[in-house]
Parts: structure tokens; C-alpha cells; sequence
């Protein structure tokens, strides 16, 4: 499998606080790598350093291969990174295609014509229709966003993300709130989408981890505590301490 995105030792401090702490990972493309740890850990302070959220104390990121360390967020969407968040961020007073037509217009039309209307830009109105296929939600492009379940939202919120064409997915508790069906049905989508990018998905859902991981990396204190396939961190007595209530 190609390496997509390769994190090498990052770190970032807030005060005295170590959040990241010479964090190393690499993510290839039709691989879904999870990152799990206690609340805590560090595991958004990560996602948001590979974001372009945060940008990094020290450490590199490459995306295939290129140096794109300190890059704002709007950039590295450019170079290929697409995100979710922990908590909603759609536009609620829009419909489900807007949203979705919105992140794709960002990417795919020339800044000199942002100035048009959107509706006139057939290019990023089909990229946002077929994205809307791909997660389930074209049955619901017309609603406005603010009507969604929960489960709907999460939803979109991939849906926003896949828009802007990733080479990478950072998808950040995509599972949180959901009920078991909601779950399971997300666990299949995200089973899919990493055939063909490479996905990190930061998550609490420790079953659904196990399901759908092809490698995890357990973090605990802003460092990495175990990265292996799911049958290694299963059996890791350093992981079964980390997670005293919860048998992986």
C-alpha cells in the first residue's frame, strides 16, 4: 500500500501541558488506522496537528512525500486532507447539497470564479452528488441540514469532507452519539471508504475500532503507548491497563 500521510515525532505543549509528545504515524492509502486512548490522551490534539488546526512545536508531516509541517487548514485541504470533527460543523440553515456543494466548490472551481453563483458551477454540483450517493444521503440533498438525525448529521459531516477530494480522511469520533444501528451502519461506510484513501479515524467506540481497524496506535499522556494490528493490541498488557473497565 502506497504512504500517504507520515507523521514524524510530533509535539505540541499548551502551558506546562505536554499534549503531544514525539508522536511518530503513517497512514497508507486502503488502510483505516485508528488512534484510541483515554480522554485525554491526546488523540484531537493530534488530528488537529495533522489538520493544519494546530500547528506542530516540532515534528514533520508529509503528505506523499512532500513537507507540508505547518500548513493553515484551507491548504492542506488543497493538498489533499479532508476532516470531521467531535462536534457538528455543517451549516445548519442550508440544505444537504449546499453543504456538501460548498466544500467541493472550495477545491474544484478557480479562486477567479468564486465570485460566481454556485448553482451555475456544474462541476462542483456533480462532485457533491455523487458524493451524497456514496454516503447514503441523496435522498435527503434537499433538506436543510438542521432536520438531520444525529446519526444523518455525522453523516454529512463525511460527506463534507469526501467533497474536497481527500487523499487523506481525518475523521474525528465520527461514531459519537450514535445508536447501534447508526453505528454499524457507519462502521460499513468507513470499511469502504478506505479502499481507496487512507483513513485515520480518531474514536471512543472501541468495538466498532476493533471491526473495522486494520492498525491501531493506543496513546496515553500525549505519547504513544502500542500501534499494531487489532490481534497485538488485544493481547497488550500495557493496553488492558490503560483501559481498566473495558476488555478490547
Amino acid at each position: 500500500m502506497t504512504l500517504v500521510l507520515d507523521a514524524e515525532r510530533l509535539s505540541r505543549r499548551f502551558g506546562d501541558l505536554r499534549a503531544v509528545s514525539d508522536v511518530s504515524l503513517q497512514v497508507r492509502r486502503g488502510e483505516l488506522h485508528a488512534v484510541i486512548g483515554p480522554n485525554g490522551a491526546g488523540k484531537s490534539t493530534l488530528v488537529n496537528l495533522l489538520s493544519g488546526e494546530l500547528a506542530p512545536d516540532s515534528g514533520r508531516i508529509r503528505i506523499d512525500g512532500t513537507d507540508v509541517t505547518g500548513w493553515p487548514n484551507w491548504r492542506l485541504a488543497r493538498a489533499g486532507i479532508g476532516r470531521s470533527f467531535q462536534r457538528s460543523n455543517v451549516m445548519e440553515a442550508m440544505t444537504v447539497l449546499e453543504n456538501v456543494r460548498l466544500a467541493a466548490q472550495a477545491v474544484l472551481v478557480p479562486r477567479r470564479h468564486l465570485l460566481r453563483p454556485a448553482a451555475d458551477d456544474p462541476v462542483s454540483l456533480h462532485a457533491a452528488i455523487m458524493v451524497l450517493l456514496r454516503v447514503g444521503l441523496a435522498d435527503v440533498a434537499g433538506r436543510i441540514a438542521a432536520t438531520l438525525s444525529h446519526g444523518e448529521l455525522r453523516l454529512l459531516e463525511i460527506a463534507i469532507a469526501l467533497a474536497v477530494q481527500p487523499r487523506v480522511l481525518l475523521l474525528d469520533e465520527p461514531l459519537a452519539g450514535m445508536g447501534p444501528e447508526e453505528s454499524q451502519r457507519l462502521a460499513r461506510l468507513l470499511h469502504e471508504l478506505a479502499r481507496d484513501h487512507a483513513v485515520l479515524l480518531i474514536e471512543q467506540n472501541i468495538d466498532v475500532v476493533f471491526a473495522v481497524a486494520d492498525t491501531l496506535t493506543v496513546m496515553l499522556d500525549g505519547r504513544v503507548l502500542e500501534r499494531g494490528p487489532p490481534a497485538r493490541i488485544r493481547n497488550s498488557a500495557a493496553v488492558r491497563e490503560a483501559y481498566p473497565d473495558h476488555d478490547p
